[in-house]
């Protein structure tokens, strides 16, 4: 099993197989990118049914059978991944058996130990993306990581706009590539980010900006 961080494309297909709570927490990523998600299920959640009434995904109301199976076959050909995330442990062997046969990587919400990838819990501040994968230790420890990082990191949603700001300035004050990498190691360290997270950035800031004014008034 590997864990991934997928690139999409328009025309690739992802599959859910299934509607429940897991589908919809497991799709929600996708909802953004360049892909097309296919949901075959006779339930769905309510979010779901939004989604497909918006046209963010095709919604089939049917149940996963192998005729099903060869239909998406015929029609979206680009299809790799499929999620099997329904509450039976026997549909789920069947369309892990169906999607291996048929040279697709599958995912099961139920069976770690049986999927041929994950794809890791992401976490988004600001600018910054930050991938989380615990592979088979649990969702739980993912779900308890990402509370933890949230928590932990959400003071640089302040700092970061102005620290983009900065960087511009600096790369047109110090058109030299070392030089500039020399300037931020000496007043971006590691207790510069302590500071930050611990909501110290407005003196920071200040400090910062007290450099980079000495940058424009040095001969």
């Amino acid at each position: 099993m590997v864990s991934i961080s997928l690139v999409t494309r328009q025309q690739q297909t992802i599959l859910f197989i299934g509607g429940g709570a897991v589908a919809e927490r497991r799709l929600r990523p996708f909802l953004d990118e360049p892909c097309q998600i296919l949901v075959i299920s006779p339930i769905v959640t309510n979010a779901i049914r939004e989604w497909a009434e918006q046209g963010k995904l095709e919604w089939r109301d049917v149940a996963f059978t192998s005729e099903v199976g060869r239909d998406i076959i015929n029609f979206h050909e680009s299809c790799q991944l499929v999620f099997a995330c329904t509450d039976s442990s026997e549909v789920n062997e069947e369309v892990a058996g169906w999607a291996r046969k048929h040279h697709f990587l599958v995912n099961r919400s139920d069976r770690m130990d049986d999927c041929d990838f994950t794809v890791p819990s992401t976490l988004t501040i600001g600018d910054i993306h930050l991938a989380i994968s615990a592979n088979s230790v649990g969702p739980r420890i993912n779900k308890l990581l990402r509370m933890d990082m949230t928590n932990r990191y959400s003071e640089l949603q302040i700092a970061l706009p102005s620290l983009k700001i900065m960087r511009e300035d600096v790369k047109l004050l110090i058109p030299d590539i070392e030089e500039r990498q020399m300037f931020w190691r000496t007043h971006l360290t590691e207790h510069t980010l302590a500071a930050i997270l611990k909501g110290e950035w407005p003196m920071i800031e200040e400090k910062l900006h007290h450099a980079i004014s000495g940058l424009r008034i040095k001969p």
